[in-house]
């Protein structure tokens, strides 16, 4: 497997998740935690959301080698393909996975809506680089 593709593409995921998170979705997401994870008042500290940050980031990394490998082992060379798979395993792996931690967590739709769709473009986003790669 080529891990620079791979890494360009978890950078990508990465960074789609700073502008999903505080530019474009920020506020809604942060008013809609009031009630979970300790409300609004129960930040974390700089250590402990250094470490958040690199567990997502290594997250995003594990899930651009799964899709690296799939893309690869299925012979997928085409972009739509590749935009069809990433889709598939974000609807299939993580949104499926991130539903049963919200409906057990009783987090808003709002809040799953913003989740689920960060989770669909960013496994499209790294499957379109990981397929763009030459």
């Amino acid at each position: 497997m080529n891990w620079l593709p791979i890494l360009c593409a978890a950078v990508a995921y990465f960074f789609l998740g700073f502008v999903w998170y505080s530019l474009l979705f920020g506020k809604i997401w942060a008013s809609e935690q009031v009630g979970h994870c300790g409300g609004e008042g129960a930040r974390p500290g700089k250590r402990e959301f250094v470490g958040m940050l690199l567990a997502n980031f290594v997250s995003n990394l594990v899930a651009s080698a799964a899709i690296a490998f799939l893309l690869r082992r299925m012979g997928i060379g085409d972009l739509s393909t590749a935009l069809k798979l990433g889709a598939g395993l974000a609807v299939g792996f993580s949104i499926t996975t991130l539903t049963i931690v919200h409906v057990w967590e009783k987090k808003s739709t709002k809040v799953w809506m913003i989740d689920a769709s960060y989770h669909l473009l960013g496994c499209s986003i790294a499957a379109a680089i990981l397929v763009s790669w030459p």
